[in-house]
């Protein structure tokens, strides 16, 4: 493995049948961090290499530029809005592709399973999904990485976005209700990748030292509570689908994201209110050989 500075060059094998990959980028860690293994994939029609790197623990920690205090609220019209009321736009990425993506779904149904046509089309699905997913990943990894540098406390909700995507067409008994609206919330949400929101900022929280804060949202139903007296004690009726909120105790409006935002914070500094960030404990790594290369069972069984 050869490093440069913009790149790397990956050289497996030896002789004339070895292969050079050339990849991007560079990594974080410094001249101490020793490449450990490689991982060799082939997902659509294309290779991937992923290189586990031997870091010291010191050279993962990350740099804080600001030592602020901030509660977010994460949602669909805005991908993030903060206490003091900036906001994350949603880049919405399955919705910008959606009409491409519906087009080749229809070219693809209109060819006969299992011809060559029909195989082109599902590969260029699975790209397009795969780019989706791409665009995804970098977004988060992008804005979960500045949110930890500038925060010294982090406060959040716990989301569940398995029982948020949950459908809503019930049973043959008890059929559910505006079934076309909730798989469109569903879609819009399961794009906006929370699931991997709350993982990253959680280890990289724990590199920078930043107190990452998760409130308990079933019990403390931050979306009905106000932030105007600064307490968490006091809850207001259910909200309705308005983009403010209004106090029918003290007439207090604010909008609504950042009103969660602001109880979020508050409750960052009461006792009992947060869950853990790990609630269950990471799986037990079984410890990997110092070999240099090797294969993934779908690359084996795609050699064969």
């Amino acid at each position: 493995m050869q490093n440069g500075h913009r790149g790397a060059t990956l050289r497996l094998g030896s002789g004339p049948s070895a292969m050079s990959i050339r990849a991007r980028g560079q990594h974080r860690f410094g001249a101490d961090a020793k490449p450990n293994d490689i991982t060799l994939t082939r997902r659509n029609g294309q290779w991937f290499v992923s290189v586990t790197l031997r870091v010291p623990e010191e050279a993962c920690a990350r740099q804080r530029t600001d030592d602020l205090r901030r509660g977010v609220d994460f949602g669909v019209t805005d991908w993030a809005t903060f206490d003091d009321g900036r906001n994350i736009d949603n880049p919405r990425w399955v919705r910008e592709e959606l009409p491409r993506l519906a087009a080749l779904q229809r070219q693809r149904a209109r060819k006969r399973r299992g011809s060559i046509r029909h195989k082109r089309l599902g590969s260029a699905i699975a790209r397009l999904h795969d780019r989706i997913g791409n665009l995804r990943r970098d977004f988060v990894h992008k804005e979960t990485t500045r949110m930890v540098r500038q925060c010294a406390v982090l406060a959040t909700e716990e989301l569940a976005p398995k029982n948020m995507s949950r459908s809503a067409k019930g049973t043959v008994e008890t059929p559910g209700r505006r079934v076309r609206q909730k798989a469109g919330l569903n879609r819009e949400n399961l794009s906006a990748g929370f699931g991997m929101a709350h993982p990253m900022l959680a280890y990289k929280a724990e590199e920078a030292g930043t107190r990452l804060h998760l409130s308990n949202t079933p019990t403390r139903a931050n979306s009905n509570r106000r932030s105007a007296a600064r307490r968490v004690g006091r809850s207001c009726p259910r909200r309705s689908q308005s983009a403010c909120m209004t106090c029918p105790h003290c007439g207090h409006v604010m909008q609504r994201d950042q009103n969660s935002a602001l109880v979020v914070l508050v409750d960052a500094n009461t006792p009992g209110t947060g869950v853990a960030a790990r609630p269950k404990p990471l799986p037990r790594q079984r410890g990997k050989s110092k070999s240099v290369t090797r294969e993934t069972p779908t690359t084996t069984a795609q050699a064969v």
